[in-house]
């Protein structure tokens, strides 16, 4: 393991790196022909060096200690909150696995286990003692990103360490979508645009539920679905809602409604989703979000949106989650403050847009 002055040099690096590799990754996609593939295959060989532009956010915040919600988690103290930190120890497993640089593997391992010594007992008390009382902000949201992060562990470094806690989060998981199918309350959650989304969790469970081929969790995933076909929601949730960019929160509630049927069912509802597409949707990219939460919705829109690629085969779909990338990442004011010591910019965006950033990107490996 490198030393603690290697990795600091390692973080003034990178932010300098991004700032260069920023100026060069600005394009709109819109200056390239859509539908002729060359706005894909030019993401593609991109993929990399727009993961590093935004990895200097996370790579500052998760090493912090901040005291206003989590100072007493021994890993995930960082990034102002749990599930900050989690989707943080996310995205520097990614970077290792995608870009072979093996610092970035290095600075979460030696949050993990300092000169050695495991933390991940301690921090799995730390998770159960506190599960409780956590509030909807970590179940679901933050023990979907646990699976994410977990899955992501074992599949870049062959370790399983994290799986206990993996399988307390999946169950808590599961217990809290029960609570919603037997409160029938599901709808109101689904049409939430903050951390309780039902759709975006969903999602991370199907993800370990697959990963895993954990049958008793496939079937509550399935069960926990039910509630999104409801006809009502078309009404009230029609997938064009979701293209406003005046739009506050930062789940786009509709369109990934239409992802989480896309994720779960697959080719089943492939004409049910489609039938609910207006023809020639197009999602701007949010310029001016209406608050700090507003400032993740390119990245979470462009999500949903390569999952309705993935479902109908639509390329302008995927033009439209390029872009939306692109131009998010080419917008450093957007996801971290100058020199990361300007609070406002940390508390509002610095601490988390950055890896939902690199959660979107993955998902078109």
């Amino acid at each position: 393991m490198r030393s603690t002055g290697r990795l600091r040099g390692f973080v003034m690096v990178a932010m300098l790196c991004a700032v260069v590799a920023q100026a060069l990754l600005h394009p709109a996609a819109a200056k390239e022909s859509p539908g002729t593939g060359s706005v894909w295959k030019s993401f593609v060989a991109d993929r990399v060096k727009l993961y590093e532009t935004l990895a200097p956010a996370f790579v500052s915040c998760f090493q912090r200690r901040d005291s206003a919600v989590d100072p007493l988690s021994p890993i995930f103290h960082g990034c102002i909150d749990w599930h900050s930190a989690v989707h943080a120890a996310y995205s520097h497993h990614v970077l290792y696995r995608r870009s072979g640089d093996e610092r970035y593997l290095d600075l979460v391992d030696a949050q993990i286990a300092p000169q050695g010594i495991s933390l991940i007992p301690a921090e799995q008390a730390y998770q159960q003692a506190k599960a409780p009382n956590y509030a909807l902000s970590e179940n679901p949201y933050g023990f979907g990103w646990f699976l994410v992060l977990a899955k992501e562990r074992e599949e870049s470094t062959q370790k399983k360490d994290f799986r206990p806690m993996a399988d307390f989060a999946a169950d808590q998981m599961m217990a809290w979508f029960e609570t919603r199918l037997a409160n029938d309350d599901a709808a109101g959650y689904i049409l939430n645009t903050a951390h309780p989304n039902y759709s975006w969790s969903l999602i991370n469970l199907d993800v370990w539920a697959r990963y895993t081929n954990d049958k008793a969790i496939l079937d509550a995933v399935r069960a926990a679905g039910k509630p999104l076909l409801d006809l009502g929601l078309d009404g009230s949730c029609p997938a064009d809602k979701d293209q406003a960019p005046e739009a506050r929160g930062f789940q786009p509630a509709c369109l990934m409604r239409l992802a989480a049927i896309a994720h779960i069912w697959g080719d089943q509802k492939r004409a049910w989703i489609a039938k609910r597409l207006p023809k020639d949707l197009y999602v701007p990219p949010v310029t001016d979000p209406a608050g700090c939460h507003a400032g993740g919705l390119n990245f979470t829109r462009a999500f949903a949106l390569y999952q309705l690629f993935l479902s109908t085969g639509n390329t302008d779909y995927r033009d439209n989650y390029v872009e939306l990338i692109r131009y998010h990442v080419g917008r450093p004011d957007l996801y971290m403050g100058e020199m990361y010591l300007g609070n406002p910019d940390y508390l509002c965006y610095s601490h988390w847009v950055a890896q939902v950033g690199v959660r979107a990107i993955s998902l078109s490996y």
